[in-house]
Order: C-alpha cells, then sequence, then structure tokens
C-alpha cells in the first residue's frame, strides 16, 4: 500500500511540475515577444507624420513602465485594475493616432504601423491571460490528499516496526514540502525564487526612454 501511495506521489508531483514548468516557459515568450512588438512599433512610428510620431513615442514611453508594473502585481489586486485602465487609456490614445495618420498619409508605412501597434495590444491581452493560468485547484487538493496519505503511512510503518528513521519521519516530509513549495513559485509569476525574466521589457524601457533624451535639443 505504502508503495503505490508513493509511486502515486510521484507522479502527481511530475505532473504537477511539468504544468507550471511549462507555462512559465510560455509566460517567457510571451514577455520577449511584447517587447519586441513595442519596440518594432516605436520604430515604425517614427515614419508617421512628424506630430503622431511625437505623440506615439510620448505614450509609448508611458505605456511601457505600466507592462513592467502590471507584471509584478497580483492580479486580483486594486492596483492591478488600476493599471491595466491606465494600459487601456493608453492603447485607446495610441489607436486614435493610428487612426489620425492613416487617414491624414494612408500608405503601406502606416498600415505597418498599425499592424505592429494592433500585434503589441493583442499580445497586452495574451500576457494577462497567461498570467491568470495556474495549475488546477483540484490538482493541488489530489496532491496535498496524496502528500498527507504518503507521509501518514510512512511514520505510521516506522512507529509500528519500532524504528525511528530520520530520513522517514523528518527528511522525506521536509523533501516533499520543498517540491511543492518550489511548483507553488513556479506557478506565481510575479516573483520569488523562480521569476520572470523582466530585462527584455527593462532595456526597451531604458531605449524608449534614451531616445528621448536624445532627441530633446
Amino acid at each position: 500500500m505504502r508503495s503505490a501511495v508513493l509511486a502515486l506521489l510521484g507522479l502527481l508531483l511530475g505532473f504537477s511540475f511539468a504544468i507550471p514548468g511549462a507555462r512559465h516557459e510560455a509566460r517567457r515568450e510571451l514577455l520577449l515577444e511584447e517587447a519586441n512588438s513595442i519596440g518594432t512599433t516605436a520604430r515604425r512610428a517614427q515614419l508617421l507624420p512628424e506630430s503622431h510620431a511625437a505623440n506615439v513615442a510620448q505614450l509609448l514611453r508611458e505605456y511601457v513602465p505600466l507592462r513592467i508594473e502590471a507584471h509584478r502585481e497580483a492580479q486580483f489586486s486594486d492596483q492591478f485594475a488600476t493599471t491595466r485602465k491606465r494600459s487601456a487609456d493608453l492603447q485607446d490614445r495610441m489607436w486614435a493616432e493610428a487612426v489620425a495618420a492613416a487617414a491624414e498619409r494612408p500608405s503601406p508605412i502606416t498600415a505597418s504601423f498599425i499592424a505592429s501597434l494592433n500585434e503589441a495590444i493583442d499580445l497586452e491581452g495574451t500576457r494577462i491571460a497567461a498570467k491568470r493560468n495556474h495549475v488546477p485547484g483540484a490538482v493541488w487538493l489530489l496532491l496535498l490528499c496524496v502528500t498527507g496519505c504518503g507521509v501518514w503511512l510512512g511514520s505510521d510503518q516506522a512507529g509500528s516496526s519500532g524504528r525511528h528513521s530520520i530520513l522517514e519521519r523528518f527528511v522525506f516530509p521536509i523533501l516533499i514540502a520543498i517540491v511543492i513549495a518550489i511548483i507553488t513559485d513556479i506557478d506565481t509569476p510575479r516573483g520569488g525564487l523562480v521569476s520572470l525574466d523582466e530585462r527584455p521589457l527593462l532595456e526597451l524601457n531604458e531605449t524608449l526612454h534614451g531616445s528621448s533624451t536624445s532627441t530633446t535639443p
């Protein structure tokens, strides 16, 4: 019985570890894609009529810090909701600039800018969905139940045989707890021991503000 429970526990731990691991990699790729998309939008915005180009550049400089902040906030916090609202407002203003630029100077260049801007807006929503994607609660419940049974059976068998093994009494439960803690950490993209690398957005933010400084007379 004990061997079967421990085998099931190992299977569940591997399954539970694989889910957040794959989703963490997906979040990392989405962050890089969003940074690249915003960077492309900023470069293409320079080809717009001068007034629209300046407005879009300023809006993007305000937009990127919000994207960084949104990643760091808990998804159900008031600050996260406020950040999303501000991001949506900036998206609407950038889209209005794109519409005005297209009306003023319709061209393939303007169309390419609109396409990159649309992609950046879409990726914001995709990243939010990925942030909300976690290990199902039923999996956590099953994992905790099987873990409790495995630890209890190990301790009970050790007590019945008169053996007081440190490995079974202390080391095994601690190792299981560490593994579950790491799974939880990976499943939570905001921070912890295994956090999402924000450098693509941070570097983009520095680049946008650096270009602003260099163009200021």
